[in-house]
């Protein structure tokens, strides 16, 4: 930035002594000299300020041609859908995760379902579900009597989810 401002020094320097010399020898109007001189002494510092603006916006990237700029979409898998993953391996593991972590999302998937197909709520819609489903997503599921018991496989959890689906629209 300093060597920006700097380079017209001389210039300047030159324009000065070029002034003192006419103003000295040449027999010419001073007022003119004068407004001469102060035009082009104007004309070095308007370059001068041209030059550091330019050189400042280089160092500095514009917040307008930032937010025009596309970011690169970074592919994040969504957090629901981890948690999701999360409860499915613990309930193939335990029957008391199964019943008390997906058994809610499974439960609200299917009422989502029966509500947007059929417009009831899910305590009305024992006749239009398999048993399958039905026995897991009823309102007065009781908890497993061996909590440590393995939960249902992996199949029987996709099976579930494939009888929902089949549900909605």
């Amino acid at each position: 930035m300093r060597r920006v401002l700097l380079r017209w020094v001389p210039f300047a320097s030159f324009a000065t002594l070029g002034v003192l010399f006419v103003l000295m020898v040449a027999p010419l109007d001073r007022e003119l000299v004068l407004r001469i001189y102060a035009l082009v002494v104007g004309g070095l510092a308007l370059a001068t300020l041209t030059a550091a603006t330019g050189f400042a916006t280089r160092r500095t990237k514009s917040e307008f041609e930032a937010a025009l700029r596309r970011r690169p979409v970074r592919f994040v898998r969504p957090e629901e859908l981890e948690r999701l993953e999360r409860q499915v391996a613990l309930s193939v593991e335990n029957a008391a995760d199964f019943h008390y972590r997906l058994r809610p999302a499974l439960v609200a998937a299917a009422e989502a379902a029966v509500w947007r197909r059929h417009g009831v709520s899910l305590e009305q819609a024992e006749d239009l579900m398999p048993a399958t489903l039905w026995a897991v997503v009823r309102p007065e599921c009781e908890a497993p009597l061996d909590r440590r018991a393995a939960g249902p496989p992996l199949h029987d959890i996709s099976a579930l989810v494939d009888e929902i689906e089949r549900i909605g629209p």
